[in-house]
């Protein structure tokens, strides 16, 4: 099958896997292992995308940030020496605080008498589709990128702790459906890893620019930002990889 084919069959399934989340994130990771050698070339190649966001909110008392998780794949386009063009998929977005002192409200008055004033984790699983502008700065393994990105709300869970156990609600009813946001990068290229595939190390940061719970859960604005640790690896031809290697640093 020609590259092009295979370029578009991969697209038609990268777009299938955003549109049913029932898709397992371990199905992305075969998605991106099974084609990313296959449609690499010269002005494009496939990457899988990893990250460790540490997420808080604004205008919430008594909130702490939590490590969540961002999983997904890239495609990424070559537009020249100096820019390229990244639509990425993160099946997987999860995004968690702590709070001192959150009351549950579930209409039981038994339940919600004991899990009064008490600590709790908030957690929200989205499927995250920014697309990333990068800019190579020449002359060194240094890239910038920003991207415009949207989220689509999967799974919100509250789990509230008390003297005698743990109760966890499903609070997806009081978190708003979609969000907005814009991400700024930084990213180091170690071009030699991988055996000349290589690896970009990035720090990211992301900002929200909608309110993730209603009014009926959180009062006021609560808007998300998280600073993230992250790792994209690429899946470029062999031909490119040698020619990695070939240009290393002389031992």
């Amino acid at each position: 099958m020609k590259k092009s084919n295979l370029k578009i069959l991969y697209f038609v399934l990268l777009g299938f896997f955003m549109f049913f989340p029932f898709i397992s994130n371990a199905q992305a990771a075969i998605l991106a292992a099974l084609f990313g050698d296959k449609v690499a070339s010269e002005k494009f190649n496939v990457s899988m995308e990893i990250g460790v966001p540490l997420t808080n909110y604004s205008n919430i008392d008594g909130n702490s940030p939590n490590l969540g998780i961002n999983f997904g794949i890239a495609g990424n386009l070559k537009i020249n020496e100096r820019w390229s063009l990244s639509p990425t998929a993160y099946f997987l977005s999860k995004r968690s605080f702590d709070i001192e002192s959150f009351s549950l409200n579930s209409g039981d008055a038994y339940l919600d008498n004991i899990y009064q004033n008490v600590p709790a984790t908030i957690s929200i699983d989205y499927i995250t589709l920014p697309i990333f502008l990068y800019y190579n700065i020449p002359n060194s393994k240094w890239r910038l990128g920003l991207a415009p990105q949207v989220s689509f709300k999967q799974n919100v869970d509250a789990k509230f702790s008390s003297d005698i156990g743990k109760f966890e609600q499903a609070v997806g009813i009081h978190t708003n459906d979609i969000d907005y946001g814009l991400i700024a990068n930084l990213s180091y290229y170690l071009r030699y890893k991988r055996h000349g595939k290589g690896l970009y190390v990035s720090l990211r940061y992301s900002q929200s620019f909608t309110d993730a719970f209603k009014n009926s859960f959180i009062d006021g604005n609560n808007r998300g930002h998280y600073l993230s640790f992250h790792i994209s690896l690429p899946f470029i031809t062999d031909e490119l990889a040698q020619k990695n290697l070939d240009t290393g640093p002389t031992p």
